[in-house]
């Protein structure tokens, strides 16, 4: 997984580019081992982070040595890799290095001194013109190194940079991979500079992302999980909001899905590239019995149920959603199921339009990634979708906000045994799985999606408003417009829904 992904990188890299690897004792030598084969012959260094003073969770006792040091390996694309030194300050120094700065001139400016073995005649007689030349009470000369003007290369062992285990840092976001700023901004600022491109492909928590955008840098990252980039897209409004409050710059960021890169890779690797029978496990996970002659639209019975299956790599739209219905009220049937991997937007709404024209009741079902593992026998849950409705809210000023009407989470990503603890607090108290709320007012269909307010909650503060107060003016002339509305959930999940609004 790592050669493929590590080799990738190296194609996208910037002749100057350098690469940092981080990962834990487990496989971190493993690991320079492909980076030797991938970047054979720029190696440049192997930089040991001593994380924890004494190790976390040092006992008096204990079977071994702890495990307070981390390992970071740097490889670069060619030998004009960009690097900057580093330097320790006067304010980064130890109680036991300050006190080396002992001497002071009659004005009380503080220094220590060395010795002047190495320095010849003439260096020593400029630094005597200087006022750099101390002489002690045996007539002894040395140089002066003043604490004001001190600079301390870094070099390869850093005990300077603590983690994040004390639950009242200020950074913490309660990730359990995230890294102290402070680390990602020594890479940052020793091997780019302003305005150079930083990516990070195991994004996490989003600390590249923001110390790159605090420093300067452009970025990119990616991530998997859905909470990694739910995590990321918070830090960084917050991190906007804070710029913008200091009069500093900042600048926009989209987020992306790029694809469905591990159901394809299911279906070609384990399915042969059948989408029947990708409908055959879906089935099956169900505990749906598959029709002995499935339609375009029909293709299992579940109870009084009819169930459809839609592809492995489509979104289920309106229009299919319409027809499952049309189907199922042709085959007598009262109710039909329609799981899927992804669904268009406002699908909730046209369920209501549908029951009532045909009498079918319509369940919408995601399809749980669960069923991809590899050695999975038992079912996951097959949970219904996210229902979120609300409206507008015409102001008397001519600004229009939106308020939410309703909220209750799609449970799908919920561990099974919590589900019937949280199934009842959704119904009664949606609104308290919001995380994160943002409207588009003037949403066009097919264009990105824009940020023009949005609210959630942070560590420090659980309140969340179900209200916007962006007073927004921005229609020009009266008319018909379409607002979107997004969610995103304390599971990381997104729902959106869109909003016709009259101005």
């Amino acid at each position: 997984m790592m050669f493929e992904r590590l080799s990738l990188m190296k194609e996208l890299l910037s002749e100057h580019g350098s690469i940092y690897l981080h990962c834990d004792w487990r496989v971190s030598s493993l690991l320079r081992l492909v980076l030797e084969e991938i970047f054979t012959g720029y190696f440049r260094n192997e930089i040991i982070w001593q994380r924890d003073a004494v190790g976390k969770g040092a006992k008096k006792s204990s079977s071994q040595w702890s495990r307070e040091l981390e390992s970071i390996i740097l490889f670069s694309k060619s030998e004009n890799c960009t690097f900057n030194q580093q330097y320790k300050t006067a304010a980064e120094l130890t109680h036991t290095q300050l006190k080396e700065f002992r001497y002071s001139d009659p004005d009380r400016r503080k220094f220590k001194i060395v010795t002047l073995g190495d320095y010849s005649r003439d260096s020593i007689e400029a630094m005597r013109r200087r006022n750099l030349i101390y002489t002690s009470s045996s007539g002894a000369e040395y140089k002066k190194y003043y604490l004001d003007e001190f600079q301390l290369a870094i070099g390869s062992l850093w005990n300077d940079i603590p983690n994040l285990s004390h639950g009242l840092n200020p950074e913490r976001l309660n990730y359990s991979t995230q890294e102290p700023e402070a680390l990602l901004e020594r890479i940052i600022k020793a091997s780019t500079n302003p305005d150079d491109l930083v990516a990070d492909f195991f994004g996490g928590s989003g600390t590249t992302g923001a110390v790159a955008e605090r420093l300067g840098r452009r970025w990119i990252m990616s991530d998997l999980g859905r909470f990694a980039i739910h995590t990321s897209r918070k830090r960084l409004i917050e991190l906007q909001r804070k710029l913008h409050d200091e009069g500093q710059p900042y600048r926009a960021f989209d987020v992306y899905n790029l694809g469905r890169y591990e159901r394809q890779w299911w279906q070609k690797e384990r399915l042969k590239g059948a989408d029947e029978e990708h409908r055959k496990v879906v089935l099956g996970f169900y505990r749906a019995e598959k029709l002995p002659n499935p339609t375009e639209y029909l293709h299992g019975r579940k109870g009084r149920a009819l169930v459809y299956v839609d592809g492995i790599d489509s979104l289920l739209t309106q229009d299919e959603v319409r027809s499952v219905a049309r189907a199922a009220h042709e085959a007598g049937a009262k109710e039909a199921h329609c799981l899927a991997w992804d669904f268009e937007m406002d699908l909730r709404l046209i369920c209501h339009e549908v029951e009532a024209s045909h009498g079918v009741q319509m369940k919408l079902i995601p399809i749980p990634r669960e069923i991809m593992e590899r050695n999975r026998t038992s079912p996951p849950p097959f949970l219904e979708v996210a229902v979120l409705e609300a409206e507008p809210i015409n102001r008397k000023d001519g600004s229009v906000d939106i308020k939410l009407t309703k909220f209750i989470p799609s449970l799908a990503e919920v561990p099974s045994k919590e589900l019937e603890a949280l199934r009842e607090r959704t119904l009664k108290s949606g609104f308290d799985f919001i995380d994160f709320w943002a409207v588009d007012f003037d949403y066009q269909d097919g264009q990105p999606f824009e940020h023009h307010w949005q609210d959630y909650r942070t560590r420090k503060d659980r309140t969340l408003k179900i209200t916007s107060d962006a007073g927004f003016r921005k229609y020009a002339k009266a008319g018909k417009y379409t607002a979107c509305v997004k969610v995103v959930d304390v599971f990381g999940c997104d729902t959106s829904i869109t909003v016709d609004v009259k101005v």
